[in-house]
């Protein structure tokens, strides 16, 4: 008797610790289904990825806002299986019924609820099944949705306006939404595995905040510092030969109508107005901005831009979202052969961590799209084209003294010294340098282009967390 208690002991134990394992089991498969959802979410919400197209088009109808209101769903049913998170009846395994808690209303009365969009997880050709995440929704964020009270220096009021994240801080967008900044999005997912367990997970996202200030740029060329230099084309109008040379604030991306833009020229220290190079462009016409808009002049920049360790964070953000990132070694320089896929349609994030040369080997002409960045010296032939935005932050040399004819940059310029010549990070602006004296058709200022170098960067996620579930 004593020997049959003790093994009906252990079989009793054996089976404990094995339903245990398959309870475990089951609910981490189910967090990791649920966070894969998130995970195709944000994903799909970047405009360069193939199957942003549906997604995209429900959370900024129109290219805007998410307005108040607006709900998207992905579905991710199993074969034969019907998964309606709006179905609020008790016996549906797949009610939405956090939403409630959120908004305070049941999801069918959200005034925006929009048709259900197909998950794109399962992987059919290779008869592979996705992960068993069951739906994705996607709303906007309000203090009121979340539950606090984003800025509490600034009122003591919960609004339902729309959140927007500008130089690493949350906003409340009642008094108008930031230049620069980019929306707050709630993602919200839920999985079920077959053996019943649930979790309801959540990500707070947004545009990166740490580029979006790149929309707000004031000139066509700005230059961040203390101290800085500024050399223009000489031999005439245009510089060696040629008499198409401007440096042009106008916006060429512009509706017709009256023209708009910026500033041609930009510079955020008072006291380089005295500086030659720029005291000699605010006189020249090769220098053209709109009507009632200094051609040259002091500008201001988002706080971010302001030090050293904000551009410094701004690079690190850069680089970890890019497309290309080059290291060429101590005492060398990379250049544009290393870009040859880059196109009007497949525009690049590309990163140089040292020197960079733009030019094209054999003598001819090479076209960039999208966002360079170069913690180096750039060094600029003047018979090459760029489409949207240069950023020189690091050593702060942009060098376009080698001769050369017809190239353009159309978007904008940004130079800022950030670093000695050993690499380390100033506790001051330095004296940022542009040479432009070798020829070409200068700068163009382009917001369209500008801005679509803030698209390529995806989504950031800002927190993450796990809901506790409720029943009605």
């Amino acid at each position: 008797m004593l020997i049959s208690v003790v093994a009906t002991a252990m079989i009793l134990m054996a089976g404990s610790e094995t339903a245990l394992k398959g309870n475990y089991k089951s609910a981490m498969q189910a967090f990791y289904d649920a966070k894969a959802g998130l995970e195709e979410a944000r994903g799909r919400l970047w405009v360069k990825n193939p199957d942003s197209p549906g997604v995209t088009s429900c959370v900024f109808p129109g290219g805007g806002s998410m307005p108040i209101g607006q709900v998207c769903y992905i579905v991710n049913p199993a074969a034969g299986e019907n998964v309606d998170p709006t179905n609020l009846d008790p016996a549906n395994p797949y009610a939405d019924f956090e939403y409630k808690q959120e908004w305070n209303m049941p999801v069918t009365a959200a005034p925006g609820l929009q048709p259900p969009i197909p998950s794109k997880s399962a992987i059919a050709s290779a008869n592979i099944a996705g992960p068993l995440y069951k739906w994705v929704r996607i709303t906007p964020r309000t203090e009121a949705s979340a539950g606090f009270n984003s800025d509490p220096n600034s009122d003591s009021v919960i609004d339902n306006t729309p959140l927007f994240f500008y130089a690493q801080n949350v906003v409340d967008s009642k008094n108008g939404i930031l230049p620069g900044s980019g929306q707050v999005l709630t993602i919200t997912s839920l999985a079920v595995t077959p053996y019943g367990s649930r979790r309801l997970v959540q990500y707070t996202v947004a545009s990166p905040a740490l580029t979006a200030p790149l929309v707000t740029f004031p000139s066509a060329l700005t230059l961040d510092g203390n101290g800085v230099s500024f050399t223009g084309p000489t031999g005439g109008t245009g510089g060696n030969g040629s008499n198409t040379f401007q440096i042009n604030g106008t916006d060429g991306s512009a509706p017709p109508g009256p023209p708009s833009g910026i500033s041609a020229i930009g510079y955020t220290n008072s006291t380089d107005s005295s500086n030659a190079g720029i005291a000699a462009a605010a006189s020249s016409n090769n220098y053209v901005s709109p009507s009632g808009v200094p051609n040259v002049g002091l500008v201001t920049l988002p706080t971010l831009f302001q030090t050293p360790s904000g551009l410094d964070s701004l690079v690190q953000s850069i680089t970890q979202n890019a497309d290309l990132v080059l290291n060429p070694a101590a005492g060398t320089s990379a250049d544009q052969s290393s870009l040859t896929s880059m196109s009007a349609t497949n525009p690049m994030v590309v990163v140089v961590n040292g020197d960079f040369h733009l030019t094209h080997p054999s003598g001819g002409s090479f076209t960039g799209y999208g966002l360079l960045l170069v913690t180096g010296t750039l060094r600029y032939d003047p018979d090459d084209f760029w489409n949207g935005t240069i950023l020189v932050i690091g050593q702060g040399v942009f060098d376009g003294s080698q001769h050369g004819n017809g190239g353009q940059i159309n978007g904008t310029v940004f130079v800022a010294n950030t670093r000695d010549n050993s690499g380390n990070l100033l506790t001051s602006l330095g004296p940022a340098s542009f040479n432009l004296t070798g020829g070409g058709n200068g700068i163009r200022y382009n917001s369209q282009l500008v801005a679509a170098t803030e698209a390529l960067a995806t989504y950031q996620v800002l927190s993450f967390h796990e809901i506790t579930q409720t029943t009605p």
